[in-house]
């Protein structure tokens, strides 16, 4: 299956604008804008869910700093940090004791390459043709012909939270398209660029899988602390540390042998 195919045959898994034509949008907003002044300093903690009657499925903590962004996956011990001062993202997994590292040029690369091979007709089906739209119940609605979201939002605090956050999440999900599982990243980079314009945050993400009649909504709700504790600073030193004394390895062998399964989850701090 060529590299196409596979980016067109994964299904976002991951819960994870105001709309223009899909060429401009895309170009102009979620292909690579990066900060140059980011002081402000907060936490998202998010916990997905598959059966709201249930306890969550996966869960992480994300940390806002000045010149970077970590999001911890608290399921398998897992890091992506987004760093704007040295233009790179990196994945971590602690329990295999490995990192690999792309630069933010290289990853905008791939992105665009990807996009520049789809035709007029996939680029459709993998894109909402209308800006998103407020339903009955809160939530805004954003959908192609293979999945749909639904999300409700809130001001932050600092309109800089919202820049912040979806500027990660664009990288988030650049990285997850060019990598295993291969997630469609345009309709999720829709939402990011709503995000952004509307200088909203989100607190709860529904996706559905429109391909099949019997699929679930992903339901994600994601909890915003408008700043850092001297615990999170404590722990972003630890991760450092473990970070540094992990073997560096190339994307493919990175994923290649990727750690199975989920480990049990530690109390939330």
């Amino acid at each position: 299956m060529d590299y196409r195919n596979r980016l067109l045959a994964g299904m976002i898994i991951a819960a994870l604008g105001i709309w223009l034509s899909p060429m401009t949008r895309i170009d102009s907003t979620a292909f690579g804008q990066i900060s140059t002044e980011r002081s402000t300093e907060f936490r998202i903690d998010t916990d997905i869910y598959t059966d709201e009657t249930k306890p969550p499925v996966h869960t992480t903590q994300t940390m806002f700093l000045a010149t970077r962004t970590i999001e911890w996956d608290d399921t398998h011990r897992r890091l992506i940090v987004v760093d704007y001062k040295d233009q790179s993202v990196m994945l971590a997994d602690l329990p295999a004791q490995r990192k690999c590292r792309i630069g933010m040029p290289e990853l905008e690369d791939r992105i665009s390459n990807l996009r520049s091979q789809m035709t007029s007709e996939e680029f459709a089906t993998w894109t909402s043709p209308t800006q998103a739209r407020l339903d009955e119940k809160g939530f805004y609605e954003l959908a192609c012909e293979r999945s749909a979201y639904r999300f409700k939002t809130k001001s932050p605090s600092i309109e800089k939270m919202a820049i912040d956050y979806s500027e990660f999440a664009d990288w988030s999900v650049k990285m997850h398209a060019v990598n295993p599982p291969y997630k469609p990243p345009l309709l999720r980079m829709q939402l990011n660029a709503f995000l952004r314009d509307q200088r909203a945050l989100p607190i709860e993400l529904r996706l559905l899988d429109k391909r099949s009649s019997s699929s679930k909504e992903i339901i994600a709700r994601l909890i915003v602390q408008d700043q850092l504790s001297a615990m999170d600073l404590d722990r972003i030193r630890d991760w450092d540390v473990l970070t540094a004394t992990l073997k560096n390895v190339s994307e493919v062998e990175y994923f290649r042998q990727a750690s199975a399964g989920p480990i049990n989850r530690p109390s939330r701090k």
